[in-house]
């Protein structure tokens, strides 16, 4: 059966008309035919589900922290997997800080020797010792001294180049000699770990080793000493009295090329590249330092191991996924006492668990699908089924909002009252689950790829969770009432209750008195609309104020749970060191050096004028020019050397004691070995740190500063490669791109609603006040984050992309209903309103909190910031949207969709 539009009409009402009648049709038969057959409905979504399911086979989680919290077009993820292709081999880090008054005293030493001799004994339950995973460096036996310096006639000490002195085939005998030990940063290297010399220290022996040795020049082994100290007190002469503290590092090996992220890294994707048996080493490592931490010493201990920051947030992420549970739990209850009325039949207590199962159905659905097409799971992801949740319910609400409605259509059969139910319900939740959808699909255009795959999972799942309701629930929903008509027990079906007389309490629909009374005589008062509109234009205000400046910074130490080892180390870290800044390099290409050297010098003197910005510069450049210039009479900066002269000089300057030290900052093609000419050159570093910043403001320059450095060099040869990297990159770039993001995807989002609710909604008046509704929910809400403490990060972002999917469908339940009411002033339209569909948008509000007020317990960060995000939009989307809105379409409402009988009164299906 088909509608012929009415004659002289204007054009936009024929879009409405058909728009409407078209939805409104499909919505009825759709209805009406799973009310026929509702068992043969729910096979059929068993067996959808069933086939998704095997979409898990290619389910992948992705754990590497590139590929999930930095996009994929940035120069540092172009930088990051070059700099390991490159370098293949490295260190992690394990760091003690000790602390006391005095930290250079005898007795002080000892008990770190004690300590230290403690962690080298770790064997891990695989038999994984200390010397299986530290990275190895050559030593020189400290009684060769002799061969290094000697004293002069006047007291002075004199360096000697043994490389030089000895001839290249003596010397490199003599190197290979020389045992490879456990690279470490260690006070105690000062006396060689020799208990019996710790013994005869007295404290001024400590304060005159640490003067005379802050650098050892054999073989350069990276052994100043001082900068391992905090809070240094200095004498008249400037030498070292006393310290607080004192760092210890020791280095474990890395082979980047061998580390599979898919086995070491972990849920929550901020595991480092790691081996397993250094991972398990270092499980040992925190284990021992904890007992001996929770034993108690005369020292203060503080530690942290490579993998603590992954272990620690992974932890803190997943933690308190029982509160969770809780919320959920306290969820069903509040579907039950929504949807059930207060007698034995009509308590639809099954029905409240098919239609959170129609939820999970669409979660499986979902990932099973996304995980088909191979779009990786994300950590933050697991807070999807929440979202499906709270949608869910919302839907389910509108649904029992609209056969509450129906309830004086006696004359109907069940099938008809349930077309009916969803001609209505569906086009308002359609509207909402499009918008939603269309929101996520853009956010899933951002170059960030975990909230990509985020909103690709999230747009899906909402998709899904609309298709379940609409069929799945609908056919439970069938029968539930058929049970009902039956007089069967809402909890025992076999047991009928004849005679059953539905008590006079369970009847009554209090949430409609309830609204009718507070719009009626407060709300829709010239006084009440005044005030809604004062408390509208004064919250903006507010927002847009603090919405200007809303900051984007992220600080990784967040994550961080705050009784942990690691966060006490971190804040004793900043207490005694609290200049140091992060580790940074320079980092060239295969150049050609001989002809690039002056170019290299240059980008050195730049990065040395920038004081303000770098420090700590350890360059090769001109301990290998005095080199060549010492030993070979010849200066590189004023006459260019042949490749073959160059290399050859270069092998023995990485061989001799002073250039020893700068072998890590060098690749070649092949290995390099003493006595012959080292090969090309793949890549080379400059190693400085950057100065501490205090935000955003300063940090994000500096970065781009000594990019440029680096970038606008003059080289002509080679890969002309040049960058600066340093790990901490990956949080800049990533506050550098979010603000921008955020905006964009939300401006994007907004678009897409206001296209859609035309679209649907098919009125341009009411797709206005939509628009203004969410509009301002969304700027109070970014305002309100600025007062709450909430910066833009990636978490925030995600959760900023979730709220507009919230906060559209308060509104447009209410705009929907409103177009549907035929007669009546505007004000009569709008109290009809808001008493037959405000109760069901304010229970679908209201899920959505409680479903996530659990995470307000939470002591993770990214739950945190997930409640109170969606608290500012449950809060301010209903106020938006069940009261706001009303009043604006009590004084301008529009007028009603055009009149038109939508579907006949009959059990004949079109």
């Amino acid at each position: 059966m088909t509608e012929k539009v009415p004659e002289n009409v204007k054009w936009y009402d024929k879009f409405t008309y058909k728009i409407v009648t078209c939805t409104e049709h499909l919505f009825y038969n759709l209805g009406f035919k799973i009310a026929s057959r509702p068992w043969t409905t729910i096979g059929i979504c068993w067996l959808v589900v069933a086939l998704s399911a095997f979409g898990f086979f290619r389910f992948h989680q992705e754990k590497n922290p590139l590929k999930l919290w930095v996009p994929a077009q940035s120069t540092f993820y172009h930088d990051t997997n070059w700099l390991m292709s490159k370098f293949q081999n490295g260190f992690r880090m394990e760091s003690v800080l000790f602390e006391a008054p005095d930290i250079l005293t005898p007795g002080a030493l000892r008990e770190m020797l004690n300590i230290d001799r403690q962690i080298k004994k770790i064997v891990t339950s695989t038999r994984v010792t200390w010397e299986d995973v530290c990275f190895k460096i050559p030593e020189v036996d400290s009684s060769l001294d002799f061969l290094y310096k000697s004293k002069s006639q006047d007291g002075t000490i004199e360096i000697y180049d043994p490389s030089v002195l000895l001839g290249s085939s003596a010397y490199c005998r003599m190197l290979q000699s020389f045992d490879k030990v456990c690279f470490e940063r260690n006070l105690l290297q000062l006396w060689d770990f020799d208990e019996g010399q710790l013994a005869q220290l007295t404290k001024q022996d400590i304060v005159d080793k640490i003067d005379e040795f802050k650098i050892d020049p054999i073989l350069g082994n990276l052994k100043n000493y001082e900068d391992l100290l905090g809070g240094i007190v200095r004498n008249e002469s400037g030498h070292v009295i006393s310290a607080s503290s004192l760092h210890t590092f020791y280095m474990v090996y890395v082979n980047f090329s061998s580390v599979d992220m898919d086995q070491v890294g972990n849920m929550a994707g901020t595991a480092d590249w790691a081996s397993l048996d250094a991972l398990e080493w270092e499980n040992g490592f925190n284990a021992l330092l904890a007992n001996i931490s929770k034993n108690g010493t005369e020292l203060g201990i503080y530690y942290s191991a490579a993998r603590s920051f992954g272990d620690l947030t992974a932890e803190s992420m997943f933690q308190d996924m029982d509160i969770l549970v809780v919320g959920v739990a306290i969820m069903i209850f509040y579907v039950q006492f929504v949807i059930s009325k207060f007698n034995c039949v009509e308590a639809r207590i099954v029905l409240g668990y098919m239609g959170l199962l129609s939820v999970g159905m669409a979660c499986i659905v979902a990932c099973g699908l996304c995980s088909l097409v191979g779009i990786s799971y994300g950590p933050v992801h697991t807070s999807l089924p929440f979202l499906l949740m709270g949608l869910g319910v919302d839907d389910m609400f509108v649904i029992t909002a609209c056969w509450e409605e129906l309830a004086s259509e006696t004359k109907l059969s069940l099938e008809q009252r349930i077309g009916y139910m969803l001609k209505h319900a569906g086009v308002s939740i359609t509207v909402t689950t499009v918008t939603d959808v269309m929101a996520f699909l853009i956010g899933s255009s951002t170059i960030l790829p975990s909230l990509q795959s985020y909103c690709l999972f999230a747009a899906a799942g909402i998709l899904m969770t609309f298709v379940f309701v609409v069929t799945f629930f609908i056919a439970c929903f069938t029968l539930d009432q058929k049970r009902i008509y039956a007089n069967r027990n809402g909890a025992l079906f076999c047991y009928t209750h004849k005679d059953h007389t539905k008590n006079q309490c369970s009847q009554r629909q209090i949430s409609k008195s309830v609204f009718k009374f507070i719009y009626s005589k407060i709300i829709f008062t010239l006084p009440g609309k005044i005030l809604v509109m004062l408390i509208t234009v004064i919250c903006l205000g507010f927002s847009i104020e603090s919405a200007i400046r809303l900051e984007q910074r992220f600080d990784p130490e967040w994550f961080l749970p705050q009784s942990s080892h690691l966060t006490a180390y971190l804040k004793k870290k900043a207490e005694h060191y609290p200049t140091v800044g992060h580790e940074a390099g320079v980092y060239f290409g295969s150049l050609n050096y001989t002809s690039e050297i002056r170019n290299i010098k240059n980008i050195v003197r730049q990065l040395e004028e920038s004081p303000e910005i770098v420090e700590n510069i350890h360059s090769w450049v001109d301990p290998f020019r005095d080199y060549v210039k010492m030993n070979f009479k010849k200066d590189m900066l004023e006459e260019a050397l042949g490749a073959d002269e160059f290399n050859l000089y270069l092998s023995k300057f990485l061989f001799s004691p002073n250039g020893a030290r700068f072998q890590a900052n060098f690749r070649f093609t092949h290995d390099p070995e003493c006595g012959t000419p080292a090969s090309d050159i793949t890549m080379s570093s400059i190693n400085f740190r950057l100065r501490h910043f205090d935000g955003p403001k300063q940090y994000l320059p500096a970065m781009h500063e000594t990019i440029a450095i680096a970038k606008n060099n003059n080289f002509t040869s080679g890969d002309r490669f040049a960058t600066v990297w340093s790990k901490i990159f990956s949080t800049w770039v990533t506050d550098e791109l979010i603000d921008v993001e955020v905006m964009r995807n939300l401006q994007l989002a907004l678009l897409c609603v206001m296209v859609c609710t035309i679209l649907l909604v098919a009125n341009l008046q009411m797709c206005f006040w939509i628009f203004i509704c969410v509009l301002v929910t969304m700027v109070n809400v970014c305002g309100f984050m600025q007062r709450w403490g909430i910066t833009l990060d990636t978490v925030s972002c995600i959760a900023l992309e979730l709220a507009i999917g919230l906060c559209v469908d308060y509104a447009t339940h209410i705009g929907h209903t409103f177009l549907t009411i035929q007669e009546g002033t505007p004000q009569e339209r709008s109290l009809r309103t808001v008493v037959s569909i405000g109760a069901a948008v304010l229970y679908g509000g209201l899920s959505t909190f409680i479903g996530l007020s659990m995470l307000a317990l939470s002591q993770s960060y990214i739950f945190q910031v997930f409640f109170k995000i969606f608290a500012l939009v449950v809060a301010f989307g209903m106020f938006h949207g069940v009261v706001l809105l009303p009043v604006i379409l009590s004084f301008v409402g529009p007028n009603p969709y055009f009149a038109h009988k939508l579907v006949p009164q009959s059990n004949d299906v079109i």
